[in-house]
C-alpha cells in the first residue's frame, strides 16, 4: 500500500521564520506493526528538514526490556519514539528525550550507531565508547530498556519483555 497524505500545508520555519516550510505528512500501513506518520517537512529558504515516524496509533505508557544475548538480537527491530528514554546498564548508557528529539527506527545494532554518531568527537577523545563498539559487535551481551510514557515505542522480537509504565500520578498514590 502507498502512503497517504493526511496532511500537506506551508508552515512558518522555525529556523528562519519565512512562510516556506513544505510540510507532509503520509499515513503508511505497515500491516505486521500497525500504522505509522511519516513526517517530510523542507524549507525551500534556509534548508532546514525535519522527519520524523510515529505511531500512528496511541498506547498506554510502557517499558520494554530485551536481553541482547546474540547477532540475531542485535538485528531486532526497534523504534525508540521521541519521548522515551533509553537504558543500558551494562554499558552506563542512558538516552533522554530532549525538546527537538525525533522517533527513529533501526535495528538495536542500529541504536547503538546512533548513540556513537551523537557522541561524535567524544567518543575519540576519550576512548569512553569501547564497550559500546564491543556491544555492536555482539562481544558483551546486554540489557536494552527502553521506557516511553507515550507508549509508542515497541521492539519487534517474542524475548521483549513489556510492563506498564506507571505515570507520576499513579506511583505517588
Amino acid at each position: 500500500m502507498e502512503p497517504q497524505v493526511i496532511f500537506k500545508d506551508k508552515l512558518k520555519c522555525p529556523v528562519c521564520g519565512k512562510e516556506t516550510l513544505n510540510a507532509v505528512d503520509y499515513l503508511y500501513d505497515t500491516g505486521e506493526t500497525g500504522k505509522l506518520v511519516l513526517s517530510n517537512w523542507y524549507c525551500e529558504s534556509c534548508g532546514y528538514r525535519y522527519r520524523d515516524v510515529k505511531p500512528y496509533e496511541t498506547y498506554v505508557p510502557k517499558r520494554i526490556e530485551l536481553e541482547v544475548e546474540s547477532e540475531e538480537d542485535l538485528r531486532v527491530i526497534v523504534y525508540r519514539s521521541a519521548f522515551a528514554t533509553l537504558y543500558i546498564p551494562e554499558l552506563n548508557l542512558e538516552v533522554y528525550p530532549m525538546n527537538a528529539s525525533q522517533g527513529i527506527i533501526s535495528t538495536v545494532e542500529g541504536l547503538l550507531e546512533d548513540v556513537l554518531d551523537h557522541l561524535g568527537d567524544y567518543c575519540e577523545e576519550n576512548d569512553a565508547c569501547e564497550d559500546v563498539k564491543k556491544a555492536m559487535k555482539g562481544e558483551i551481551k546486554f540489557k536494552l530498556i527502553i521506557e516511553d510514557p507515550s507508549g509508542l515505542s515497541f521492539v519487534k522480537s517474542e524475548k521483549a519483555k513489556i510492563t506498564q509504565l506507571l505515570s507520576l500520578s499513579q506511583s505517588s498514590s
